[in-house]
Parts: structure tokens; C-alpha cells; sequence
């Protein structure tokens, strides 16, 4: 099992942890496919930030996003608590679900090159703003197949991918990314697994044999909140979405993109 062995920085001791979600940002919409638009909302707290942290949330992946941000899936592990980034220098970047699925995205759109074609025009646009800026795509149950096909298609289209609980066992013939080839070795990929996750799509050993097969780096987390709701299983109050460890999950990831080295334990 790997885990991060560092202290807790002065940042993250210093983060209010009852800061208002994002809503100070700029709602930028575009073109990606014939007819079809984009809408993503960003908020940065600096012109040129270290990293441009790209968020896709879980199930059904629509944010219906306006100029206040999301108002839809706030309770999604990646969404509710994205304040916490500008809290430590960096830009958040939440997509929504394209003008053509604007009910939400399935299995089959997710690993589809429609959607690789969106998440190139996503990062176009931000390495035009942002050009001195890393960029991470970050995605979560569900969307980990969207940050996986983007991965497994060009590894090179992002500075790092992070996959918190991963979808690697198909339920009902659905998609997973348990057959995702990428080098580890080359490229900068980091999966997040919780010990009691319960849904059956993301157990944690599933993602841990992903992170070993292509020499990911792997976080093992091991929280309980949650548990005992089984409408929640798959749901972001739950241990599959962190519920309760929130903060220093994200605190996992964002020490992983500054460098600090991971542990075997």
C-alpha cells in the first residue's frame, strides 16, 4: 500500500473549512464538436496560478452550470469542497456535461471520442489563458472513465491525472477503466482509493491493481462516514466520496502535484 509521509503545511492548517463553494468565477462557454458547445466554470485567485485543477464529477456528470457556478451535484465529492484549491493558490476549473447532453453523460459517451474530443477543447482553452500554468484532470467514480479516456488516448494532453475512487468493475455491463494501458513511469497519474468503499464498481482493491499494473502512484485512505446508507454507496456521502476526509484528500493531491514523494507502506 502506498500512502504520502509528509506534515500538514501551513496552507492547509490556515484553510477555513467552512468557505463559501465557488461562486466568485467566470462562466466561459465554447465551441468543441459541429454544433455543440462547452460550458466550464473557472475561478482563480491569481493570473498566472501553479495549477489549473480540472474537475469532472461523478454520475450523471451535469452541472448545470450559470455564472454562480454549479447548481446541480454540489454534493459531489470533487464539487463541494473545490474552494479549498483557491484556498492554496490554484485555479478550479468545473465541467459540465456538453449542450448535447445537457441531462448528463453515460458510459458509453464517457469513453467515446466525442468526449476526447470536449476534454481537448477544455484544455485548449485553459493552456491559452493559463499559459505558464500545469493543469491536472481530475475526475471521480463515474468520471474517472471520461479522465481515463482522455488519459488512455493522450497522456500528453495533461501535466498530471488524478482518478479518486475509480470505476474498475463493471456492474451490469457497464464501463470501466480496469483495462486502461498508460506508462506511470512517464506520465504523472495518481489513483485515490478509500479501504471502505462500498460500491461495488470502485473497491479498493480493484484500484489498487490498476495503480500496480501501470505503475501509478496510489493513496490507500481508510474512513468509515457514511457507511450503513445504502442508497449511498455509490454516492458522495459516503466513504466512496470521502465523506468526512474531504480536506485531506485533497491535500493528498495537491502534495502529490508539488513533488512530495510517495511511501511505500
Amino acid at each position: 500500500m502506498k500512502r504520502f509521509c509528509y506534515a500538514v503545511t501551513a496552507l492547509l492548517v490556515a484553510a477555513n473549512a467552512h468557505a463559501n463553494p465557488l461562486d466568485h468565477g467566470d462562466l466561459v462557454t465554447f465551441p468543441t464538436r459541429d454544433g455543440v458547445t462547452q460550458s466550464i466554470f473557472i475561478e482563480s485567485p491569481s493570473p498566472s496560478p501553479p495549477w489549473v485543477i480540472v474537475l469532472f464529477g461523478g454520475t450523471p456528470g451535469n452541472l448545470h452550470l450559470d455564472a454562480s457556478g454549479a447548481t446541480t451535484l454540489k454534493g459531489n465529492f470533487l464539487i463541494r469542497p473545490a474552494h479549498h484549491w483557491i484556498d492554496w493558490g490554484d485555479a478550479v476549473v468545473l465541467v459540465d456535461t456538453p449542450s448535447d447532453h445537457t441531462e448528463g453523460v453515460d458510459d458509453l459517451f464517457r469513453r467515446s471520442k466525442a468526449s476526447f474530443t470536449d476534454t481537448q477543447a477544455v484544455m485548449a482553452t485553459w493552456r491559452q489563458r493559463f499559459p505558464n500554468s500545469k493543469i491536472a484532470l481530475v475526475g471521480t467514480s463515474a468520471e474517472t472513465v471520461s479522465v481515463g479516456n482522455a488519459l488512455g488516448r493522450d497522456p500528453t494532453l495533461a501535466d498530471a491525472f488524478v482518478l479518486t475512487s475509480p470505476v474498475t468493475v463493471s456492474h451490469k455491463g457497464s464501463a470501466t477503466i480496469s483495462n486502461l494501458e498508460a506508462d506511470g513511469a512517464k506520465h504523472r497519474v495518481l489513483v485515490i482509493s478509500n479501504e471502505h468503499d462500498e460500491c461495488v464498481s470502485s473497491p479498493a482493491y480493484a484500484g489498487k491493481r490498476l495503480a500496480e499494473h501501470n505503475h501509478f502512484d496510489f493513496v490507500s485512505v481508510d474512513s468509515t462516514d457514511g457507511n450503513g446508507d445504502a442508497s449511498q454507496k455509490c454516492g458522495g456521502h459516503s466513504p466512496h466520496g470521502f465523506l468526512g476526509v474531504e480536506k485531506e484528500v485533497l491535500s493528498d493531491i495537491n502534495s502529490w502535484l508539488a513533488g512530495q514523494p510517495v511511501a511505500t507502506q
